[in-house]
């Protein structure tokens, strides 16, 4: 007769739900890296205005380089979801066991479908090729945020499947004052996103010959949207940039924990590079190579950060507790 406490079957290293874990997260930027690879060069009507198929085909037998890229695409973004869909049936039978990576991959799911939806959508309305509507800058821009929402969910799973993985639920009402540091940082990185969505369509769409033409270009009253709204970019970056170094170090003194300690060095590292690649890409024009490093740093970033903010929220609260509490702590360490 089975029982509720039978021995959890034995797995192989490259079969548990960590591995998994970190395959689907690898194989997600993979994605959204191919996604801005087809993007960039121009791919993105490849298999013309036909999903899930391919110019009508299951499997196109004819067509160029495009149709190639963007079949491809769609072949990983398959296999991904495949991916996440046995992750979520990983974590649904051990959420008993673990709570938080049960969310945190369901979330994972979801965000996942929604991709696929805003894929699918893209195609069918027409938003590829030579439209050079604002319509299509929105779709983009709408897309890689709920990519780092997608990569945020997994990184949280990342977190709680992890030997040392912090508590579940978290007692957010307790950490008012670190909760809205860390979400402000968040939702800071997702309005940098969209606004880096909106420069990327602008650069694609209306390519400069020089950088002095492209800036005068940014403050030309006759120029088409995309292109004056990409000059917020580079400015929400430094403000975001400004604002985590600060929110950090406010965020390690309301609540110290320990093993925060190296993610915040590779965030912060992470994202003074980003700035630095980002620099380099506005001067060279937007070379397709690093559009794809900006947006893998870009996405490592939030990654780090969503990871950072459970791992902080979710170790023990300090002896003075609530949000007062948190506070206090605080002071007392001045």
């Amino acid at each position: 007769m089975s029982t509720s406490n039978e021995p959890t079957r034995y797995r192989p290293a490259w079969a548990t739900t960590p591995t998994l874990v970190w395959v689907t997260l690898w194989a997600n930027v993979v994605v959204i890296l191919q996604g801005a690879f087809v993007r960039a060069t121009g791919s993105g009507a490849g298999c013309g205005s036909h999903w899930p198929t391919c110019h009508g085909e299951l499997v196109p037998l004819s067509g160029d380089v495009h149709t190639a890229i963007e079949f491809t695409h769609r072949l990983l973004s398959l296999v991904v979801l495949a991916l996440g869909t046995w992750l979520l049936r990983r974590v649904w039978r051990e959420r008993h066991e673990n709570r938080g990576a049960f969310v945190f991959g369901l979330a994972a799911f979801i965000f996942l479908l929604i991709e696929a939806g805003l894929g699918a959508l893209t195609v069918l309305w027409g938003l590829t090729g030579d439209n050079q509507s604002t319509a299509r800058g929105l779709m983009v821009a709408t897309h890689l945020v709920n990519s780092l929402l997608l990569i945020g969910a997994l990184a949280g799973t990342v977190v709680y499947t992890r030997r040392d993985r912090p508590a579940y639920p978290l007692r957010l009402p307790q950490q008012g004052p670190l909760l809205t540091v860390l979400l402000v940082g968040l939702i800071g990185m997702q309005v940098l996103m969209f606004s880096g969505g909106i420069a990327a369509m602008g650069n694609t769409m209306f390519p400069s010959e020089s950088l002095a033409d492209g800036i005068a270009a940014d403050f030309d009253p006759e120029s088409h949207p995309l292109i004056r709204l990409r000059i917020l970019h580079p400015l929400i970056a430094i403000a975001v940039g400004v604002y985590l170094f600060v929110a950090l170090g406010l965020a390690r003194w309301l609540k110290p924990v320990p093993h925060g300690h190296r993610l915040r060095q590779w965030l912060l590292g992470t994202y003074i590079v980003q700035l630095g690649v980002g620099t380099v890409n506005l001067a060279l024009l937007a070379p397709i190579v690093l559009q794809m490093l900006h947006l893998g740093l870009a996405v490592a970033a939030f990654g780090l950060l969503a990871a950072l903010s459970l791992v902080m929220l979710g170790a023990p609260i300090p002896a003075a507790r609530g949000a007062a509490g948190l506070a206090r702590t605080g002071l007392e360490r001045a």
